[in-house]
């Protein structure tokens, strides 16, 4: 009996590190509640379903879906986040080199700066 109840309290401690590793990867995948989020944090935060989806379509990027820029100029937490919604995985695949290599050039002098791919979005900022 004992050992069952080790495993079952060993089973739920994983399962909520789990849920905590979950929960600290990128930006929500929900514009608006990722907008909110970010509101919180005190960044400044937009978000475009029309003009930054068409400049991404003359760039030769399909199926953006609307991009969401956030700001934050506190000298301790100062920060610059885009994030760029796809209606679809595969097009977030097929675009995610062309928008790491446009990012790296735009944020060349960042230290910290980072470039990903989950799912329907591509995220890059500091």
């Amino acid at each position: 009996m004992k050992n069952v109840l080790r495993l079952i309290t060993l089973s739920l401690v994983l399962v909520m590190m789990l849920g905590a590793l979950v929960s600290c990867g990128g930006p929500n995948a929900d514009p608006e509640k990722a907008e909110e989020a970010l509101e919180d944090a005190g960044y400044e935060v937009s978000v475009d379903s029309k003009l930054a989806p068409a400049a991404y379509k003359a760039m030769g990027v399909d199926g953006v879906d609307c991009v969401l820029s956030a700001i934050n100029l506190d000298e301790d937490e100062e920060g610059i986040l885009f994030v760029v919604y796809f209606d679809e995985a595969a097009d977030a695949k097929e675009a995610f080199e062309d928008i790491k290599k446009d990012a790296e050039e735009e944020m060349e002098d960042e230290e910290d700066f980072v470039c990903k791919r989950s799912g329907k979005m591509i995220y890059y900022g500091t």
